[in-house]
């Protein structure tokens, strides 16, 4: 019985996942690779990850917005 809650807890949070999350991993990786290339890894990351938050919430805010807009 525990296991089949266990199962359906992460098929359901699997399913959840946003356009929002997918941007953020892109930035940071884009950012890394960035990084790599200027041989400046951490700066890559960091930059990634500012980019990767201010596409996450634009994308959030944006969505939102037009789901309120549907009602």
């Amino acid at each position: 019985m525990a296991d089949e809650d266990k199962e359906s807890r992460s098929r359901r949070g699997r399913s959840r996942r946003e356009p929002s999350d997918f941007v953020f991993v892109a930035c940071l990786l884009i950012g890394i690779g960035v990084g790599i290339a200027l041989n400046q890894v951490a700066v890559g990351v960091l930059v990634g990850l500012g980019v990767g938050f201010l596409g996450l919430a634009i994308i959030r805010w944006k969505s939102k917005e037009l789901k309120s807009s549907c009602k």
